[in-house]
């Protein structure tokens, strides 16, 4: 053989060594950009992470992949790129229907329940099957490249090398970035080490890390309450009064409730919601470190006072709600004219938020339920509560007080565990299994919820009713929802989409249960003296950002704006609307509710506050982004609105982050160590 050939050759060699070292780190790299393009919306630096991660866990596996010949390189690629791809079409298919990422405590937490939803699963898919034929065509590549012909020995030595070095090089240029300064306000080094979470970790890093961490914190997550627990009172930094929108103190109420039943004294009476528990002398005498610490915080926590509402609705009635996929857009003054009126003729909110959580509908539930905050280190808050002692719920509380408490759910009894959950919390919990009889349909009519079971309540002495409904669940079609299908015909005239106007139709249904009940209630007399409460679990994740600009009418913000909701909080004995601008969350529903209710309380226990108290505003969102009376702070990128004509303080952020941090894992320890059984004894 001639020198030239040989040269050839060696060239050619070269040159398909190089090819061979390339396909897993261009794969990956290609997944992530087409992924963060088509699902996280961003491009430009935003993908600068997950692409150096990308190549340096491409080049790594490059790297062994070197040491194998032809067959034992094929096997080692086709692994890595379908677990690979796989990886990426799951979490696109997810986030498509969901807006939040698979973690490891959903995938073998619900799996069960998840196929409950197998139509919804392949609607996913068919939304995003342009992203899966983009991810497929790595695999379309590497067929290509194996039909070419790949050679039987090992990959040079100098290469390997070269390829470990590009390997080492891309992570550590990655980790120079998380680690410097001019990143250091987006938290990048904090969520990268111990507050991790998923969603914005995905989208900082990208779904390669997000699928190695999430691992890693579901095997090395620990029972232990660590981080900061020093309870830190939300600062006011000596700012000027904000705008009207968001004062510091207090409810934003435009005027006094017209009518209380037992007329609030003069003078009001300010002292703390607090019961007689000397939090400070239990943390001396607790031995468990975990307890010790949660007993010191809430030694150290301002409880809020009372106010000129508390009392208000002393011995009424409640029935309270969690509305599936419940949004301001489904309220219309003419197609859900029950709706408009709770929302409008009690108290109106106009600041209220429902943050979405990891286990969107649970975790959504479990906040408005306790008053408590998700563990976001694992999922399935709810299902996990069963075991534990839950005296704060509401089924306890006015079980104690005297009244009858039902809880009702128009779909399968055990799904995310309610049959555990829902008896857990004090209530005789009735669904769709054992004990509710309705028709069947997917999603279940609410109205036949109400009309099943309002007759089982209805005309005890004192009652409280808890609802879980089901008729605004996506997805929304006319073909796929039957409650869409049902009232398709009110809807048809709307200058909407299809999905759009689905979505309406089938929350219509949640009006005429509305209805039917007001009506019967004004029947047996209840009217007057019976509250309703009503929040959502979640914004209606089943429809796009465009339809839901499409029913705004213009641009609906993805941070902050997506998640304002409507609470309603309603009453027959109210005479006119009181406007609360108050900035306050679903967090706030339960201690509202007790002051409210004159429930002789420790307002400390909770995650919330009393929406009427003085307590500075705070809401907490699932990625460590939070709304102050002061400003709106983005976690993501590190912005601060201000929602007051005022210069913040260099510390104000870090402060308020290491307070929604401390609130987070106090949250956790109380669900992980069943604290309130160790103070269940000194409640009334």
């Amino acid at each position: 053989m001639g020198t030239e050939s040989k040269k050839r050759k060696k060239r050619g060699t070269l040159r398909h060594e190089v090819i061979r070292q390339l396909v897993l780190p261009v794969s990956f790299v290609w997944m992530e950009i087409m992924f963060h393009i088509f699902v996280c919306r961003e491009f430009g630096k935003g993908v600068v992470l997950p692409v150096c991660f990308a190549l340096a866990f491409g080049f790594l596996m490059s790297f062994v992949s070197g040491f194998l010949r032809s067959r034992g390189y094929k096997i080692l690629v086709w692994i890595s790129l379908t677990l690979g791809t796989l990886l990426f079409v799951v979490q696109a298919v997810y986030y498509t229907l969901f807006r939040t990422f698979l973690t490891w405590g959903m995938l073998t937490g619900n799996a069960g329940d998840a196929t409950q939803f197998w139509r919804e699963g392949l609607q996913g898919v068919w939304k995003a099957i342009p992203v899966v034929i983009l991810m497929l065509l790595p695999i379309a590549a590497f067929v290509f490249l194996c039909r070419k012909g790949i050679r039987r020995k090992q990959i040079d030595l100098s290469i390997r090398i070269c390829t470990l070095g590009l390997a080492i090089l891309f992570y550590a240029l990655a980790m120079v970035t998380i680690r410097s300064a001019a990143n250091e306000k987006l938290g990048l080094r904090e969520l990268f080490g111990k507050e991790w979470q998923i969603d914005r970790g995905v989208k900082q890093f990208g779904v390669l890390v997000g699928f190695a961490e999430d691992l890693k914190a579901n095997i090395t997550y620990k029972e232990d309450l660590g981080g900061d627990t020093d309870y830190v009172e939300l600062p006011s930094m000596g700012l000027q009064k904000p705008t009207d929108t968001a004062k510091p103190t207090g409810a934003d109420v435009t005027h006094a409730p017209e009518h209380t039943p037992t007329p609030t004294p003069t003078p009001i009476d300010t002292s703390p919601n607090q019961l007689p528990i000397d939090f400070a002398e239990l943390a001396k005498q607790e031995k468990n470190e975990n307890i010790k610490k949660i007993h010191e915080y809430m030694s150290q926590s301002i409880p809020t006072n009372k106010n000129a509402y508390t009392g208000m609705f002393k011995d009424y009635n409640l029935i309270m709600m969690t509305c599936e996929a419940f949004s301001p857009w489904a309220v219309d003054k003419d197609l859900t004219p029950t709706l408009y009126k709770l929302v409008h003729e009690g108290f109106d909110f106009t600041n209220f938020y429902t943050p979405i959580w990891i286990t969107s509908t649970s975790d959504g539930e479990y906040v408005a339920c306790t008053g408590l905050l998700p563990d976001l280190k694992k999922n399935n808050s709810f299902r996990r509560s069963s075991d534990n002692a839950m005296p704060l719920c509401f089924g306890h509380v006015f079980s104690k007080l005297g009244y009858s408490t039902r809880a009702y759910h128009n779909n399968t009894y055990t799904y995310y565990g309610r049959n555990k959950s829902h008896p857990n919390m004090g209530y005789d919990y009735k669904a769709v299994g054992n004990g509710l009889v309705i028709p069947k349909h997917w999603p279940a009519s609410d109205l036949d919820m109400m009309q099943a079971t309002v007759p089982e309540y209805i005309n005890d002495e004192k009652f409280h009713a808890y609802y879980m409904t089901v008729s605004g669940h996506m997805m929304y079609t006319f073909v796929d929802n039957s409650m869409s299908a049902k009232n398709k015909e009110l809807v048809k005239d709307l200058p909407y989409s299809e999905e759009a106007k689905a979505y309406i139709a089938c929350n219509i249904e949640l009006d005429r249960a509305m209805e039917y009940l007001l009506s019967e209630l004004e029947k047996a007399g209840k009217l007057e003296n019976t509250v309703i409460v009503m929040s959502a679990d979640h914004y209606p994740y089943g429809l796009t950002q465009e339809q839901i600009e499409e029913l705004e009418g213009g641009r609906v913000e993805q941070n902050f704006e997506l998640y304002r909701n409507h609470l309603i909080l309603w009453s027959g004995s109210m005479k006119e609307p009181i406007k609360v601008d108050k900035y306050c969350s679903s967090v706030d529903i339960i201690p509202t509710l007790c002051n409210l209710f004159g429930v002789a309380y420790d307002s400390r226990l909770y995650s919330g506050s009393d929406i009427f108290s003085d307590a500075a505003s705070l809401v907490i969102f699932k990625d460590g982004s939070f709304i102050t009376d002061y400003c709106k702070y983005n976690a993501g990128s590190g912005k601060v609105t201000m929602l007051a004509d005022a210069e913040l303080p260099d510390n104000y952020i870090p402060t308020v982050k290491n307070i929604v941090n401390t609130r987070l894992n106090i949250a956790r320890g109380i669900l992980n160590h069943n604290y309130y059984s160790y103070i269940e004894k000194y409640l009334p």
